[in-house]
């Protein structure tokens, strides 16, 4: 049996050809060049200034001209701050912006990393949630009537960033 096993398998590796790769690839989603990670300081609490860090990497060659741009989606609900840095070190350049939750419901922060990287202007960006514990959302309506009778109803979708 095993003199049968070892038959097989033989004869399985010289019927492959020689340039065939000796394990399968699989195409993934290619990532963009500059990664942008958002961390908070601690956990959100209404009327407390907060700090967020923004760390960006990217070719350590461009790292040096990379640029942060902050934006909240509600000014009454999320103050922006002071903004500290560029920091670089190992790599990465880093920032430290601070925002204030102003209403229970919190609000988002948006962030922009963009830079000049092999000749190209590249950007990406992070939305991060800010919310102090327990807070809800503020609903917003998500369809919009047609103008004229006729017309088609605008619906829009909420999305959110994971990784």
């Amino acid at each position: 049996m095993l003199a049968l096993v070892a038959a097989v398998v033989t004869g399985a590796v010289a019927a492959a050809p020689l340039d065939a790769p000796a394990v399968t690839t699989h195409e993934a989603k290619p990532l963009g060049p500059i990664a942008v990670e958002v961390r908070l300081g601690a956990p959100p609490a209404l009327g407390v200034p907060l700090t967020v860090t923004v760390t960006a990497r990217a070719d350590a060659a461009a790292v040096d001209r990379l640029v942060l741009e902050t934006r909240v989606d509600d000014s009454a609900a999320l103050a922006i701050g002071a903004q500290t840095g560029p920091v670089d070190r190992a790599g990465a350049r880093s920032w430290v912006v601070t925002v204030v939750p102003m209403r229970a419901s919190g609000g988002t922060l948006s962030v922009v990393v963009a830079g000049e990287i092999e000749g190209v202007a590249q950007a990406s960006s992070v939305t991060t949630e800010v919310r102090p514990a327990g807070a809800v959302p503020t609903v917003r309506a998500l369809s919009v009537a047609p103008a004229k009778a006729g017309g088609e109803n605008l619906s829009l979708l909420p999305v959110e960033e994971r990784f």
